[in-house]
């Protein structure tokens, strides 16, 4: 191998090939490798040259070197070739220089019809940070659905409140991939300007954004969504129907009781165990039969969760049924059962009396 600092000699190595391994793509990509650790800047024209080798290993490492001599232009340029491996390299490349220059570039490939180039373009401009705000917000109004879509997922990775209201406008984008991007986007900011939003989707919207609304309303914890939220404990979609009874037990709101209740005897599974951890995070007493009979679920996860709910409830009415679920075949509904019975107990033990001497 040429010695690291001979340029010239690593250039011609790229472009022709060495003496004894003309065809040998490693030889090329170590002469990459080598001419990306220089401090040189007559490195960088070979290295712009090497983005149009037959062999992709060798054109990702002329990304790699280009970022090590944070040649901005050629990795610009780089953004708009051929092979998608490149471009998305080049977009994770611009992003980690932290050069604000990248953030229209970036913006631009948005759009790309790869969409790992998406998703590199976003992660570049999360890393931009603030600088990348604005121009995101102008992007959720493109013409392109990839942008759009793109756009939103970016925003709520950085975070900033300006974005919450642009987001809330587009959760009635015409592509659902968009308004679902909008959605999530707008769930990890977890602010209460999108409850009104949120109750709406949850009441008319594609089922795969529904459920996101009914986590965030979950997560907003605002008495207001507990309607919406009680409605959707009897869509026909049985995820919708399992997140919407986690979300109220988030909301600890009574009105939930007799719906959760009902939700007990839903014909799946995942909904009945939702429902047991919701009705034990609520702690009403109107819970505590439905409840016992969930000890007998043929599902050891509802069996659980409703032995879990019973020892929150605290009401001694379940000792015996929880004593007989220490005998059950799961040995994880045992142990549920066995700390409910720990927990009914304490509650159960009258307070001890103070005895002040005088």
């Amino acid at each position: 191998m040429l010695a690291n600092g001979d340029v010239e000699g690593l250039s011609h190595t790229i472009e022709f090939g060495s003496p004894y391994f003309e065809d040998d793509e490693n030889t090329r990509r170590q002469a990459v490798d080598a001419l990306g650790s220089l401090t040189d800047q007559r490195a960088i024209d070979p290295l712009v040259g090497a983005l149009q080798d037959e062999n992709e290993r060798v054109r990702l490492s002329s990304i790699t070197g280009l970022k090590r001599h944070e040649a901005f232009d050629p990795l610009f340029n780089a953004l708009h070739v051929k092979d998608s491996g490149v471009r998305r390299a080049a977009a994770e490349a611009l992003g980690q220089l932290g050069n604000p220059r990248a953030v229209l570039p970036l913006i631009e490939v948005l759009d790309d019809d790869d969409r790992r180039v998406q998703i590199a373009a976003v992660e570049g401009l999360v890393l931009l940070g603030k600088s990348s705000t604005d121009p995101l917000i102008l992007t959720l109004q493109a013409t392109n659905k990839n942008a759009r879509r793109a756009a939103a997922e970016a925003l709520g990775q950085l975070g900033n409140p300006r974005s919450v209201q642009p987001l809330i406008a587009v959760l009635k984008d015409p592509d659902w991939r968009v308004s679902f991007a909008a959605a999530r986007a707008l769930k990890q900011f977890n602010d209460q300007r999108s409850l009104e939003a949120f109750i709406e989707v949850l009441r008319d919207g594609p089922t795969d954004i529904r459920r996101v609304a009914a986590e965030a309303l979950g997560q907003l914890r605002n008495p207001r969504a507990v309607e919406a939220l009680i409605r959707a404990l009897y869509a026909e979609n049985s995820d919708l129907r399992r997140v919407a009874a986690e979300a109220l037990g988030q909301l600890r709101n009574p009105r939930a009781v007799s719906p959760l209740t009902e939700a007990l005897a839903d014909q799946y599974k995942n909904v009945r165990e939702a429902a047991a951890w919701a009705l034990g995070q609520l702690g009403n007493a109107q819970a505590v039969g439905p409840l016992i009979i969930a000890l007998d679920d043929p599902y050891s996860d509802v069996r659980e969760a409703a032995a879990w709910a019973l020892g929150q409830l605290g009401d001694p009415r379940a000792l015996d049924p929880l004593d007989e679920a220490l005998e059950d075949a799961d040995q994880r509904v045992q142990k549920a059962a066995a700390c409910a019975l720990q927990n009914i107990k304490e509650k159960s033990r009258p307070p001890k009396r103070t005895i002040t001497i005088a």
